[in-house]
């Protein structure tokens, strides 16, 4: 069983335990489930692999929330209580209590900001690195971190954890927080999913 999540810049990939990506779309040579937030990439991926199943039409979520994104059910779906933040090409923040999704946000991811700040101005490259949040900024890549990853943290602190963190940047923010870092929390759910509906 091969689990594909089609994201906005990748192809992610989980086969045999381990979890990899891809810029394009290949054949994949075994039972293949997959979600997609990409309507375009996924066209391109059911060209290669038209068997494959599309697991948003199983996923049973409680939430009030409209047009709640695939990826964010799946990296949902097995966290009865607590925050679930998918740090990607965007930041998504959502929350769980007893099951039950009560609402979530999206911010810019760290790349995004990091290009963000290069078009303002050519020296305003930020390198992220782990950094006290907690004083006042004392150099231009300081206050950079401080108004990208600050502003991130400080929305995620906003909540009541426990934080589960998840995507490219998730094991890095999760070290502001004291979070629980997961790297394949979208396919725990995904699995999840296939379990119980399929």
């Amino acid at each position: 069983m091969i689990l594909v999540d089609i994201g906005n810049t990748n192809f992610h990939i989980y086969e045999n335990g381990k979890i990899y990506d891809i810029k394009k779309p290949e054949k994949l040579n075994d039972k293949v489930y997959y979600i997609s937030v990409n309507e375009k990439k996924e066209k391109e991926f059911l060209r290669l692999n038209p068997n494959a199943v599309n697991l948003k039409n199983y996923a049973e979520f409680k939430s009030g929330y409209k047009n709640l994104g695939i990826d964010r059910i799946m990296a949902c779906v097995s966290i009865q209580n607590g925050v679930v933040i998918d740090a990607g090409s965007a930041v998504t923040i959502d929350v769980m209590k007893e099951g039950v999704h009560q609402g979530g946000i999206i911010a810019p991811g760290l790349f995004a900001f990091k290009e963000a700040f290069a078009k303002i101005s050519e020296v305003l490259k930020v390198k992220y690195i782990k950094t006290d949040l907690n004083k006042l900024p004392q150099n231009t890549n300081e206050a950079l971190i401080y108004g990208s990853v600050g502003l991130i943290v400080n929305q995620i602190k906003s909540f009541e954890g426990p934080f589960y963190f998840t995507g490219g940047d998730g094991e890095f923010l999760a070290e502001f927080v004291d979070g629980i870092y997961i790297k394949d929390l979208v396919f725990r759910g995904m699995k999840k999913v296939i379990k119980e509906k399929l």
